[in-house]
């Protein structure tokens, strides 16, 4: 069971429209740093997002 979720969604280069998460799409990355409520995640897609964690 996740300890959490985030929807990461997608903009599809050709229409400039955000995608769903249902397209096969997974994250591919993570990384913190001890002491910090910041999280950056990648997805398979390439994008990138940083969060905080509350």
């Amino acid at each position: 069971m996740p300890m959490t979720s985030h929807k990461f969604g997608s903009i599809d280069p050709n229409t400039g429209q955000e995608t769903s998460d249902d397209d096969g799409q997974f994250v591919s990355s993570v990384c913190w740093r001890g002491k910090s409520d910041m999280v950056i995640a990648a997805n398979s897609t390439g994008r990138i997002k940083v969060l905080q964690l509350v």
